[in-house]
């Protein structure tokens, strides 16, 4: 009788044990909820003149689609301005399971259509005003981490390669801005990557 009375005491403190991790385990499973879209920007962007809004969509864990309209307005030189708008599609992987969130690489094709307007330069005879009207179409790769804090907020940093070509070249004012090839011209191109944003 007593071995019977243990028994039952015991099947039902299990019970009690075993219901309270479940109703633990379910608590912490509501408090991180899959998030499938991503909004961010990049700040360094505004170094260049290339201002981007990223847009995430996760269909599934790990998988992300991702959007990125980007408008142009820089002064590369003395008297020169770069003007115009595109977009990037692509895929990235996320390490992270509950939204795009850790370890990235991807992939993306980038299209423009942009417009160089090149003054000429005082005390350069040979150099001429110019006004190219061009479109940019290539691809990139990029890789990087990203991290979900505070609830929402998402901040990431990457680097990555891009290759892109021009329908015509523009005119670079290269006398007083050697820098400006590598940061607006075709051909193969480095990438730095810093988002912050939020994933819902």
């Amino acid at each position: 009788m007593v071995a019977r009375g243990l028994i039952v005491a015991g099947t039902l403190a299990a019970s009690l044990v075993g219901g309270q991790r479940d109703a633990r385990s379910e608590d912490l499973d509501d408090g991180v909820r899959f998030k499938s879209v991503g909004l961010q920007g990049n700040p360094l962007g505004f170094a260049i003149g290339r201002y981007s809004a990223d847009i995430e969509y996760l269909p599934a864990p790990h998988h992300a689609l991702h959007l990125t309209p980007v408008g142009t307005y820089a002064l590369p030189g003395t008297d020169d301005q770069l003007t115009g708008f595109g977009a990037e599609v692509g895929y990235r992987w996320y390490s992270g399971a509950l939204g795009p969130h850790g370890v990235f690489v991807g992939g993306s094709f980038l299209a423009g259509e942009l417009e160089y307007i090149h003054g000429a330069v005082v005390g350069l005879p040979l150099d001429q005003p110019d006004d190219t009207k061009y479109v940019s179409l290539g691809g990139a790769l990029d890789a990087g981490y990203q991290v979900i804090v505070l609830g929402n907020l998402a901040v990431g940093a990457g680097a990555g390669v891009q290759y892109t070509i021009d329908t015509v070249e523009p005119h670079f004012e290269y006398a007083s801005h050697p820098w400006h090839d590598l940061l607006f011209g075709w051909g193969l191109r480095p990438r730095a990557l810093l988002s912050v944003g939020a994933a819902f």
